[in-house]
């Protein structure tokens, strides 16, 4: 009777162990770095890619903690001016905590921008214009916070500079 007792004891731990290890698995990346250290974002977003980190900004479907990680991993992204616009649209959003991220964010990709290194990844000033669009939105919106107004006016006037209309 023993053996079988201790026989279930292990069947289930090897359950739980099972279903541990496949939730942990089914963790996004973003999550699992958890801090905002650049370094350790910058290798999610090597891992990950551009693409999927846009995607992580842009869907509703992701839940709001996957969001903020995307959206902090943003200026980390090799062509980070690729987030612009999906960070504007959420940046004009009423979350109270990723708006502001979104915007911070937006803003550090703004004052990241190099001339050289837009014509390096041959990024046509015209390209960006739909997110200088979507960023001005947020400067003329009298209902969004002034911080993120701000950002946004800041972010308007740089792109501006390097010649996006």
């Amino acid at each position: 009777m023993r053996a079988r007792t201790t026989k279930r004891a292990w069947i289930g731990i090897g359950i739980a162990v099972i279903a541990a290890s496949a939730s942990a698995q089914d963790t996004d990346p973003l999550l699992a770095a958890r801090s905002s250290d650049p370094l350790e974002l910058a290798r999610v977003v090597d891992r990950l890619g551009d693409d999927a980190i846009v995607a992580r900004i842009a869907s509703e479907e992701q839940g709001a903690d996957v969001r903020l990680a995307a959206v902090r991993a943003a200026p980390a992204m090799h062509a980070p001016e690729r987030a612009l616009e999906a960070l504007a649209a959420v940046a004009a959003g009423r979350d109270p905590d990723l708006a502001p991220a979104a915007a911070h964010a937006m803003l550090d990709i703004a004052r990241a921008l190099d001339p050289q290194a837009l014509d390096a990844r041959e990024v046509l000033r015209e390209e960006l214009a739909p997110a200088r669009a979507a960023i001005a939105a947020i400067v003329d919106d009298e209902s969004a916070r002034g911080d993120i107004r701000r950002a946004a006016g800041i972010s308007v006037e740089i792109l501006t500079s390097l010649g996006v209309s």
